[in-house]
C-alpha cells in the first residue's frame, strides 16, 4: 500500500483506553460524536462483533442523507478495531459514495488505542480496500485534507463528551 493510498490521523484524549474503546463500539455513543458539526447519525442495525455488520444513516447540515455499512474484521477490546466500510442504500445494498462518483468503494479502517499517563491516544488509519481504479485512488489522495478536517471535528466533539 503506497502512502497515497493511506490516510492516518491520531488524537490524544484524557481518558482511559476502556472508555475510549467504548466510544467506538457502543453504537449510541459512536453516533453522538462521529461526523461533521451539525450532522445527525443513528444506527439502523448494530452487530459489533467480529464478522458482524452495522448499518448507519447520517444526515448532514446540507440536507444530504447517507447510509453506510461497517463490517467488523477484528475486535480486540480496548486495543484494536479493524473494519471495512462502504456506502449503501437504506437496505444495505452497496452504492457509490453520494458525494463523489470517483471515491473508492471500500475503505479498511484500523483504530489502535494506546494508554499513557491518564491519557489514551487513538490512531486511525484509512486504506483503500479491494479494487480501485486510478481515478478513485486520485480522488482519495485529493480528499485527505477534507478527511483531516472531518476527523478533527469529530475528535473535538468526542473530547467534549469525555469531559
Amino acid at each position: 500500500m503506497s502512502q497515497d493510498e493511506t490516510f492516518e490521523i491520531s488524537y490524544t484524549f484524557r481518558t482511559d483506553k476502556k472508555t475510549a474503546f467504548e466510544m467506538w463500539t457502543n453504537p449510541g455513543r459512536f453516533s453522538s460524536w462521529l461526523g461533521p458539526d451539525g450532522a445527525e447519525m443513528t444506527f439502523i442495525t448494530a452487530n459489533v462483533v467480529e464478522g458482524g455488520t452495522s448499518l448507519w444513516t447520517m444526515t448532514t447540515p446540507d440536507g444530504l442523507t447517507k447510509f453506510g455499512q461497517i463490517n467488523f474484521k477484528t475486535i480486540q477490546p480496548d486495543d484494536l478495531l479493524i473494519y471495512t466500510q462502504n456506502f449503501c442504500d437504506k437496505d444495505g445494498n452497496f452504492i457509490k459514495a453520494p458525494f463523489s462518483a470517483t471515491y473508492p468503494d471500500y475503505l479498511l479502517t484500523t483504530i489502535r488505542f494506546s494508554e499513557e499517563e491518564n491519557a489514551t491516544t487513538v490512531k486511525v488509519k484509512w486504506e483503500i480496500f479491494g479494487n480501485a481504479n486510478p481515478q478513485e485512488r486520485q480522488t482519495f489522495t485529493e480528499m485527505k485534507e477534507i478527511m483531516k478536517t472531518g476527523w478533527t471535528a469529530s475528535f473535538q466533539k468526542l473530547e467534549t463528551l469525555l469531559k
